[in-house]
């Protein structure tokens, strides 16, 4: 039996106030996180948020 729920959705969060800025650490982690994305056949879409408001 195949499992009737599947997840194929990425959601990754910046979280660095003030201003969710990118500096390199945080480039080299999306960069990690979107290789990861894209190497995964079961994920179909990635959602970028911005976090720590």
């Amino acid at each position: 039996m195949t499992d009737p729920i599947k997840t194929r959705i990425l959601e990754m969060t910046l979280d660095r106030p003030k201003a969710n800025a990118i500096d390199l650490a945080t480039s080299r982690i999306m960069g990690k996180v979107f290789a990861d994305f894209r190497n995964d056949p079961d994920l179909r879409v990635a959602i970028i948020t911005g976090g720590g408001w």
